[in-house]
This record gives structure tokens, C-alpha cells and sequence, in this order.
């Protein structure tokens, strides 16, 4: 019997990690190359029934760029038809008006597309192809054709931090409902970036002002992987701040069915093939998602503690 308030309400499924990019900060270091043990068809609807008997969480659907496999919409499809939310995460570069068609009839409720600089220039340079900036505007246009409300999430790092402003505001020119600013992990391919992330005194700066915009402005405005964004928001009207919420309301599933605390935390908490698809005990046997629904909410990132120390447990560096 499944433990109330533990049941996960959101998962980033990696449904491949195979990706035509060479982003700077890409936590799985992604190539266009098959990759052994992503799930066949079979093995991604077992997956979703297994996830929708549990808790029928939200299921945004990741990579890599999941618009690489040719299966998606059906992946997509059944989940929506299981009783799921269904959201997908792609870098734009495959969204056609077919494409953006494709994913509302096939019950996808939202779109989020990834945009790291106001300029092409910038943009290109971080996601390692010619190009990136012009394909990524012309997915959001489509999207918008069709009608698909769509996120941009932005990877603050040294690079765009005084850009927040410009790309807040193109987020609302282009039409989004949402941009989501992801404070970077150095894991992965961004390891090598580690010089790039925010000193804790910038970090702040940076979360201030985002709290002071999500105030005011036009679209609604958030952060991820930035636990203290809470010291900047008020606590009136919002529910009890949890921090990290990695192994508890979110879990990660990797392009081979490997259980994580977030894609970020690269640690290992349960297979799912291995498991029988028995995704609700895993989550609830998990050494790693115990420990984390004892972290002090106030310790940070664990997946930047690990990065930096090898202990999820520690607080992040201030």
C-alpha cells in the first residue's frame, strides 16, 4: 500500500537520449547514435501503465530530443487515453505545423522548448549547432499555429545572466505561457562548465529579480533546480516549501528505465525492466529516495552537492 503525500505527481521520462545537438551543459553528454537498452514500444507501454496504476502523474515526456523516436505520438497517445498529463520537452529543431499538429491530437497538453540566449548568435554557440536560434523561433511559431501552449526554459549560467531580462521578454513577445529558469548543474557534459555556474551572491541577485517579475509580469515566470528561490518569495497563498523535490513529487526515468531522484542526480534507485515494470516498489524501496524525503529543505541542490562533495546529503555550497 502506497504511503500518502508520497506518491509522485511528476515524472521526466528520458524516453531516449539520443539528440542531434551538442549542448554545453547536457546532463547525459547526448549524440545522434543509438543508444543500448532504450525501451521498444512494448517496453514504453508497460511503463506507462505501470506509472498511471500508481499515481497518474504528470509525464513530461524528455530526452535527448524525444521527437527522435518514431513512436512518440503513440507513446504520447496512450498515456493521455491512461488518465495522465501529458507534456513533451524537445530543442524545437523537429516541430513542423505536422508535427505540432501531431502532438495535440495525440493529447499532448503542453510544449516546453529550450532557449538560452536572446541572440543567435549566443544561443547557437551554447547548443553546439548552426542554426539552433532560427529553428528553435520557427518550432515556437508553430506551436503557436497550432495552438499547443508552450514553456521556454532557459539554462542560467555566467553566459546569459544578464540576458534574463531580454529573454523574459521575448518569452513574451513569442507567446509562451511559462519560461522556467534552470540554475545549472554541472553534471554530464556540463561538468565542463563548472567555471560557468553563479557564485551564491549572483545566484541570489538572480532569483530576486526573477521573484520580483513573476510579481508583474504577463506570463508566469519560475525556476527549477534553485531551492533558494524560497528565500525570495512570499510564503502567503503557497503550500509548505519542501525543497528539493527529487525521489518524493518528481522521479526520473532514464532512456533505460533506471529510477533517479532527478536527471541531474545520477545515482541509481531502482530498474524498472529488472523490477517487472513494478514502478510503485521501487519508489518506495529506493535507499536514496528514502534519504531524500529526510533532507532539510533548506540544504540546496543535492544534485550540485554531489557534483561538488560525492554526498547528496550535504548542503549545497553558499
Amino acid at each position: 500500500m502506497h504511503k500518502p503525500g508520497r506518491n509522485p505527481s511528476i515524472i521526466a521520462w528520458e524516453i531516449t537520449r539520443r539528440c542531434g545537438l551538442n549542448c554545453r551543459h547536457c546532463r547525459g553528454a547526448a549524440r545522434d547514435c543509438d543508444y543500448a537498452g532504450e525501451f521498444s514500444t512494448a517496453e514504453c507501454l508497460k511503463t506507462v501503465d505501470a506509472l498511471a496504476a500508481f499515481s497518474k502523474p504528470m509525464i513530461i515526456l524528455t530526452g535527448g530530443e524525444p521527437l527522435m523516436r518514431a513512436d512518440i505520438f503513440d507513446v504520447a497517445r496512450y498515456a493521455a487515453q491512461k488518465g495522465c498529463r501529458v507534456v513533451l520537452a524537445t530543442c524545437g529543431h523537429r516541430l513542423t505545423p505536422d508535427v505540432a499538429a501531431e502532438l495535440r491530437t495525440s493529447g499532448v497538453m503542453a510544449v516546453s522548448v529550450s532557449l538560452d540566449a536572446a541572440t543567435a548568435q549566443a544561443h547557437n554557440a551554447f547548443r553546439g549547432v548552426e542554426e539552433a536560434y532560427e529553428k528553435t523561433l520557427n518550432g515556437l511559431n508553430h506551436l503557436k499555429a497550432a495552438g499547443v501552449p508552450f514553456q521556454i526554459n532557459t539554462t542560467v549560467s555566467k553566459l546569459n545572466v544578464d540576458e534574463l531580462p531580454a529573454l523574459l521578454e521575448q518569452a513574451v513577445t513569442l507567446g509562451a505561457a511559462t519560461i522556467d529558469f534552470f540554475f545549472l548543474v554541472p553534471t554530464g557534459r556540463g561538468a565542463q562548465m563548472t567555471d560557468l555556474a553563479l557564485s551564491p551572491a549572483a545566484r541570489d541577485r538572480a532569483l530576486e529579480w526573477i521573484a520580483t517579475q513573476a510579481k508583474s509580469a504577463p506570463v508566469r515566470v519560475k525556476t527549477t533546480c534553485a531551492p533558494q528561490y524560497k528565500k525570495f518569495i512570499s510564503s502567503e497563498h503557497t503550500p509548505p516549501f519542501m525543497g528539493c523535490m527529487g525521489g518524493r513529487g518528481f522521479i526520473f526515468i532514464s532512456h533505460t528505465g533506471i529510477l533517479q531522484p532527478c536527471g541531474f542526480l545520477d545515482l541509481p534507485c531502482g530498474d524498472l525492466h529488472a523490477a517487472g515494470f513494478d514502478f510503485e516498489t521501487l519508489c518506495h524501496t529506493s535507499d536514496v529516495f528514502k534519504n531524500m524525503r529526510t533532507l532539510n529543505p533548506f540544504a540546496g541542490c543535492p544534485a550540485r552537492a554531489y557534483a561538488r562533495t560525492g554526498d547528496y546529503m550535504k548542503e549545497e555550497a553558499e
